[in-house]
């Protein structure tokens, strides 16, 4: 079984003025995902009515979103004509994982992770889908996010790819915390990895030594393409702050 999969933080709507506002923004963000058609989306830096903005847009996709007191979603949209849900959750990146709002470490605000169990209906075969975002200002919950998660999903129990915004570059070492539980980083996988290093923006251009956004995934993944979309919009700009991943994979 062979799967498309885009990860994409699409920046919060509430903290940026002029250009960059979200009413400005939406149908880049929404044009992104359509254009490129993944069978899997996982989103970062969503809140309520930025999802809802986007379900309208987007009406190919189902979704996985469980709403975070004072925080983000981290959705998951997926091809309801290809997959069903066989399983889903949502975990905070702190200390009690199992409470959606709990707050991590030293985290700023609650960041929850969001996990999916695909089945694709023609087949049976299942894959696990994991959409996260790190706190992008304290080390040690980053470390201890990196921790949980490679706790939890580096089992070897599905196929699985963890995706997301981790504001952690190759050197740091939440990247070598995940790496190190047995997930491969997609990008060093691929044959000719498309598109630039960096994975942020700043709506203005590619920022040099900002590979933050990854797609990990496990041992019996195959990358077949791996490419990080720099599109612009209609007006010519950015849609986001960062850049979206497209994986393209197939399960061994």
């Amino acid at each position: 079984m062979s799967v498309s999969v885009l990860s994409y933080n699409v920046r919060y709507a509430a903290v940026d003025s002029g250009e960059d506002v979200w009413p400005k923004r939406r149908d880049g963000v929404a044009s992104v995902i359509r254009f490129h058609a993944p069978d899997v989306v996982c989103l970062q830096e969503v809140w309520l009515d930025q999802l809802d903005d986007l379900r309208t847009r987007l009406p190919g996709y189902e979704w996985v979103a469980h709403e975070v007191h004072k925080g983000e979603h981290t959705p998951i949209g997926y091809r309801p004509e290809r997959f069903v849900v066989a399983d889903e959750a949502a975990l905070s990146l702190s200390e009690t994982p199992d409470q959606p709002d709990a707050i991590g470490w030293d985290a700023t605000i609650p960041r929850v992770t969001t996990t999916a169990v695909l089945e694709e209906t023609a087949t049976g075969e299942a894959f696990r889908v994991v959409s996260t975002h790190f706190d992008h200002e304290h080390p040690t919950a980053r470390r201890e996010s990196a921790r949980l998660l490679a706790d939890r999903f580096a089992d070897g129990a599905l196929p699985t790819l963890l995706v997301g915004d981790f504001n952690a570059t190759p050197d740091d070492d939440p990247y070598r915390i995940v790496t190190d539980s047995g997930l491969r980083d997609a990008r060093e996988l691929a044959d000719a990895p498309h598109g630039p290093e960096t994975t942020f923006n700043d709506f203005e251009a590619a920022q040099p030594d900002k590979r933050i956004d990854h797609a990990f995934v496990s041992e019996d993944v195959a990358i077949e393409r791996f490419g990080v979309r720099t599109d612009l919009d209609s007006r010519g700009m950015y849609p986001s702050d960062h850049f979206a991943l497209l994986v393209e994979c197939a399960f061994e």
